[in-house]
């Protein structure tokens, strides 16, 4: 049954389609960047649990991969793909074992775009959401990414709860200034970014706080669809507004949903 279903995708696929149930089921956890005519080893380490799929996609240009290894957490690996990656088309590979415990993937890869290329790599987790949840990196990190609910985690009374406070839009590739103000006079202990719709770059970030005190956070590259949490320094965590200069790194604008943890 599996293996019908995986060869009427490859069908689909070929045809350049994509089946929306399969699509459903996924959720990109992050990205690697190809170089241009060089192989070039790179590695995707960050997995919150096992898995029952494993799914890439190459975005900017179609990427020639001599090979894509996953190294498992019991000491052995697999090599899960070699060929061509077509842009914007995904396939699925075939992890093998029951749970799919994998520890890393590494990529030798190539982009015959001057500007180089990129794979984003996308896991459906399916039985396995409360391991990713025992996660150490589950608050910071994957909560942001599964939209699961989080029973027992998150609730109006939890101290370390993860509140959305709003987006900026930053429009064009140059740097670009903007200040968020919807914070209400919160005291808040971290601020969360996450950039929704591209790769992001904040040349600076910096929070202002209600007795007329700032600090710079050190933000730099922000990965599509990664959360990144920062502290804020001290006891003085009033925070009164949010003074950002960021710019999209591929397209013309990017969204970056900002949070703060109480």
């Amino acid at each position: 049954m599996k293996r019908s279903r995986i060869l009427a995708m490859a069908v689909l696929f070929a045809a350049g389609f994509t089946a929306p149930a399969i699509a459903d089921s996924y959720v990109r956890l992050g990205s690697v960047d190809v170089g241009f005519h060089m192989d070039r080893d790179t590695q995707w380490t960050r997995f919150g649990g096992p898995m029952e799929g494993l799914r890439l996609e190459a975005d900017r240009s179609d990427i020639k991969c001599r090979s894509i290894i996953a190294h498992f957490t019991d000491g052995t690996q697999q090599n899960v793909f070699s060929g061509i990656l077509g842009q914007n088309r995904p396939i699925e590979v075939d992890v093998r074992g029951g749970a799919r415990r994998v520890r890393d993937v590494s990529f030798t890869c190539r982009s015959d775009e001057r500007n180089g290329g990129k794979i984003y790599i996308a896991a459906n987790v399916g039985r396995y959401q409360n391991e990713w949840r025992r996660s150490p990196d589950w608050m910071i990190f994957w909560s942001r990414l599964f939209n699961w609910g989080n029973p027992g985690m998150g609730g109006s009374n939890d101290a370390n709860y993860w509140v959305s406070l709003g987006r900026q839009t930053f429009q064009g590739r140059r740097d670009t200034d903007s200040t968020f103000t919807g914070w209400a006079g919160r005291s808040v202990e971290k601020i969360g970014l996450k950039a929704l719709n591209d790769d992001a770059r904040c040349s600076r970030v910096r929070v202002n706080f209600g007795n007329g005190a700032s600090t710079m956070l050190n933000v730099g590259r922000l990965d599509q669809g990664r959360f990144q949490s920062f502290a804020l320094p001290g006891s003085n965590r009033n925070v009164r507004s949010l003074n950002m200069t960021c710019r999209a790194t591929n397209r013309n604008n990017v969204t970056i949903e900002i949070s703060a943890r109480k």
